[in-house]
């Protein structure tokens, strides 16, 4: 009776030492992920997650990238798993990597995503939708792969960016920061409005969303709205399609003047 009951002490002791190690966070959707240990071999199925996960120190544990995955340089000697949309994404080549977290993408995943966890695998969805959000996700993927100091530093790092930006557009009169316009895509014409993280970017960079005052966050707008709130800068992500170039903005009707 000694032997089995020092047997049981012995298990439960050793459940209670895994239910310590055990890392529990809450992703974009709000879901509890929970791992029993640091995560070793992480796949990144988004841009984002991927400089990321080498922001906050985890890059020797990413195994798989997508081929939009083009930074830091070290993107380039880790298994492809396809591309940005989860039809391009291979669930084969994903498993392959015997991957213990996978991070990826918010609805353009949701298919993918789906079918990882019939399969067991963990997944982590990062799709932040302002900087506070980017941050708390920095911080929990420093848990999930073990590399929270990292991410501790970085994050400090960038609130003291930010408040060092936000010390010196303190000085600058509303009226004279840039107009600007962010084209998301061309056609049909879609920019950013109140409810975008975009907004919040051109806000903070000391510009002034010639949509800000749009509720949606993404609204589809005519070209003569653009014309007539006359931006004074005109930005796009560098892989718009097609490419935004000074040529093609200009030959858009009443666009050459602004």
């Amino acid at each position: 009776m000694k032997r089995v009951a020092f047997a049981a002490i012995a298990g439960l002791l050793f459940l209670a030492a895994l239910g310590a190690q055990e890392i529990s966070v809450r992703d974009s959707l709000d879901r509890e992920i929970r791992l029993l240990s640091p995560a070793s071999r992480v796949v990144s199925l988004s841009p984002s997650a991927t400089e990321t996960l080498f922001g906050i120190g985890a890059g020797d544990r990413v195994v798989g990238v997508t081929d939009y995955c083009d930074w830091p340089a070290e993107t380039e000697t880790r298994a492809k798993v396809g591309g940005y949309s989860a039809q391009s994404i291979s669930l084969e080549r994903v498993l392959s990597l015997r991957p213990d977290l996978i991070v990826c993408g918010g609805p353009v995943h949701a298919s993918i995503r789906e079918s990882l966890e019939r399969l067991g695998m963990v997944v982590y969805v990062f799709e932040p939708e302002s900087v506070e959000e980017t941050l708390e996700g920095a911080e929990d993927l420093g848990y999930l792969t073990g590399t929270a100091e990292g991410a501790s530093r970085m994050i400090s790092r960038i609130r003291e960016e930010l408040a060092g930006i936000s010390t010196r557009l303190a000085r600058v009169p509303a009226t004279d920061r840039a107009r600007v316009f962010w084209e998301v895509n061309s056609e049909p014409l879609i920019t950013c409005g109140a409810r975008s993280f975009l907004d919040e970017l051109i806000t903070r960079a000391g510009g002034v969303n010639v949509f800000g005052d749009v509720a949606a966050a993404w609204p589809l707008i005519s070209s003569e709205e653009v014309v007539r709130r006359a931006p004074q800068v005109i930005l796009a992500a560098d892989d718009h399609q097609p490419a935004l170039t000074v040529d093609e903005v200009s030959r858009r009707p009443g666009w050459s003047g602004i």
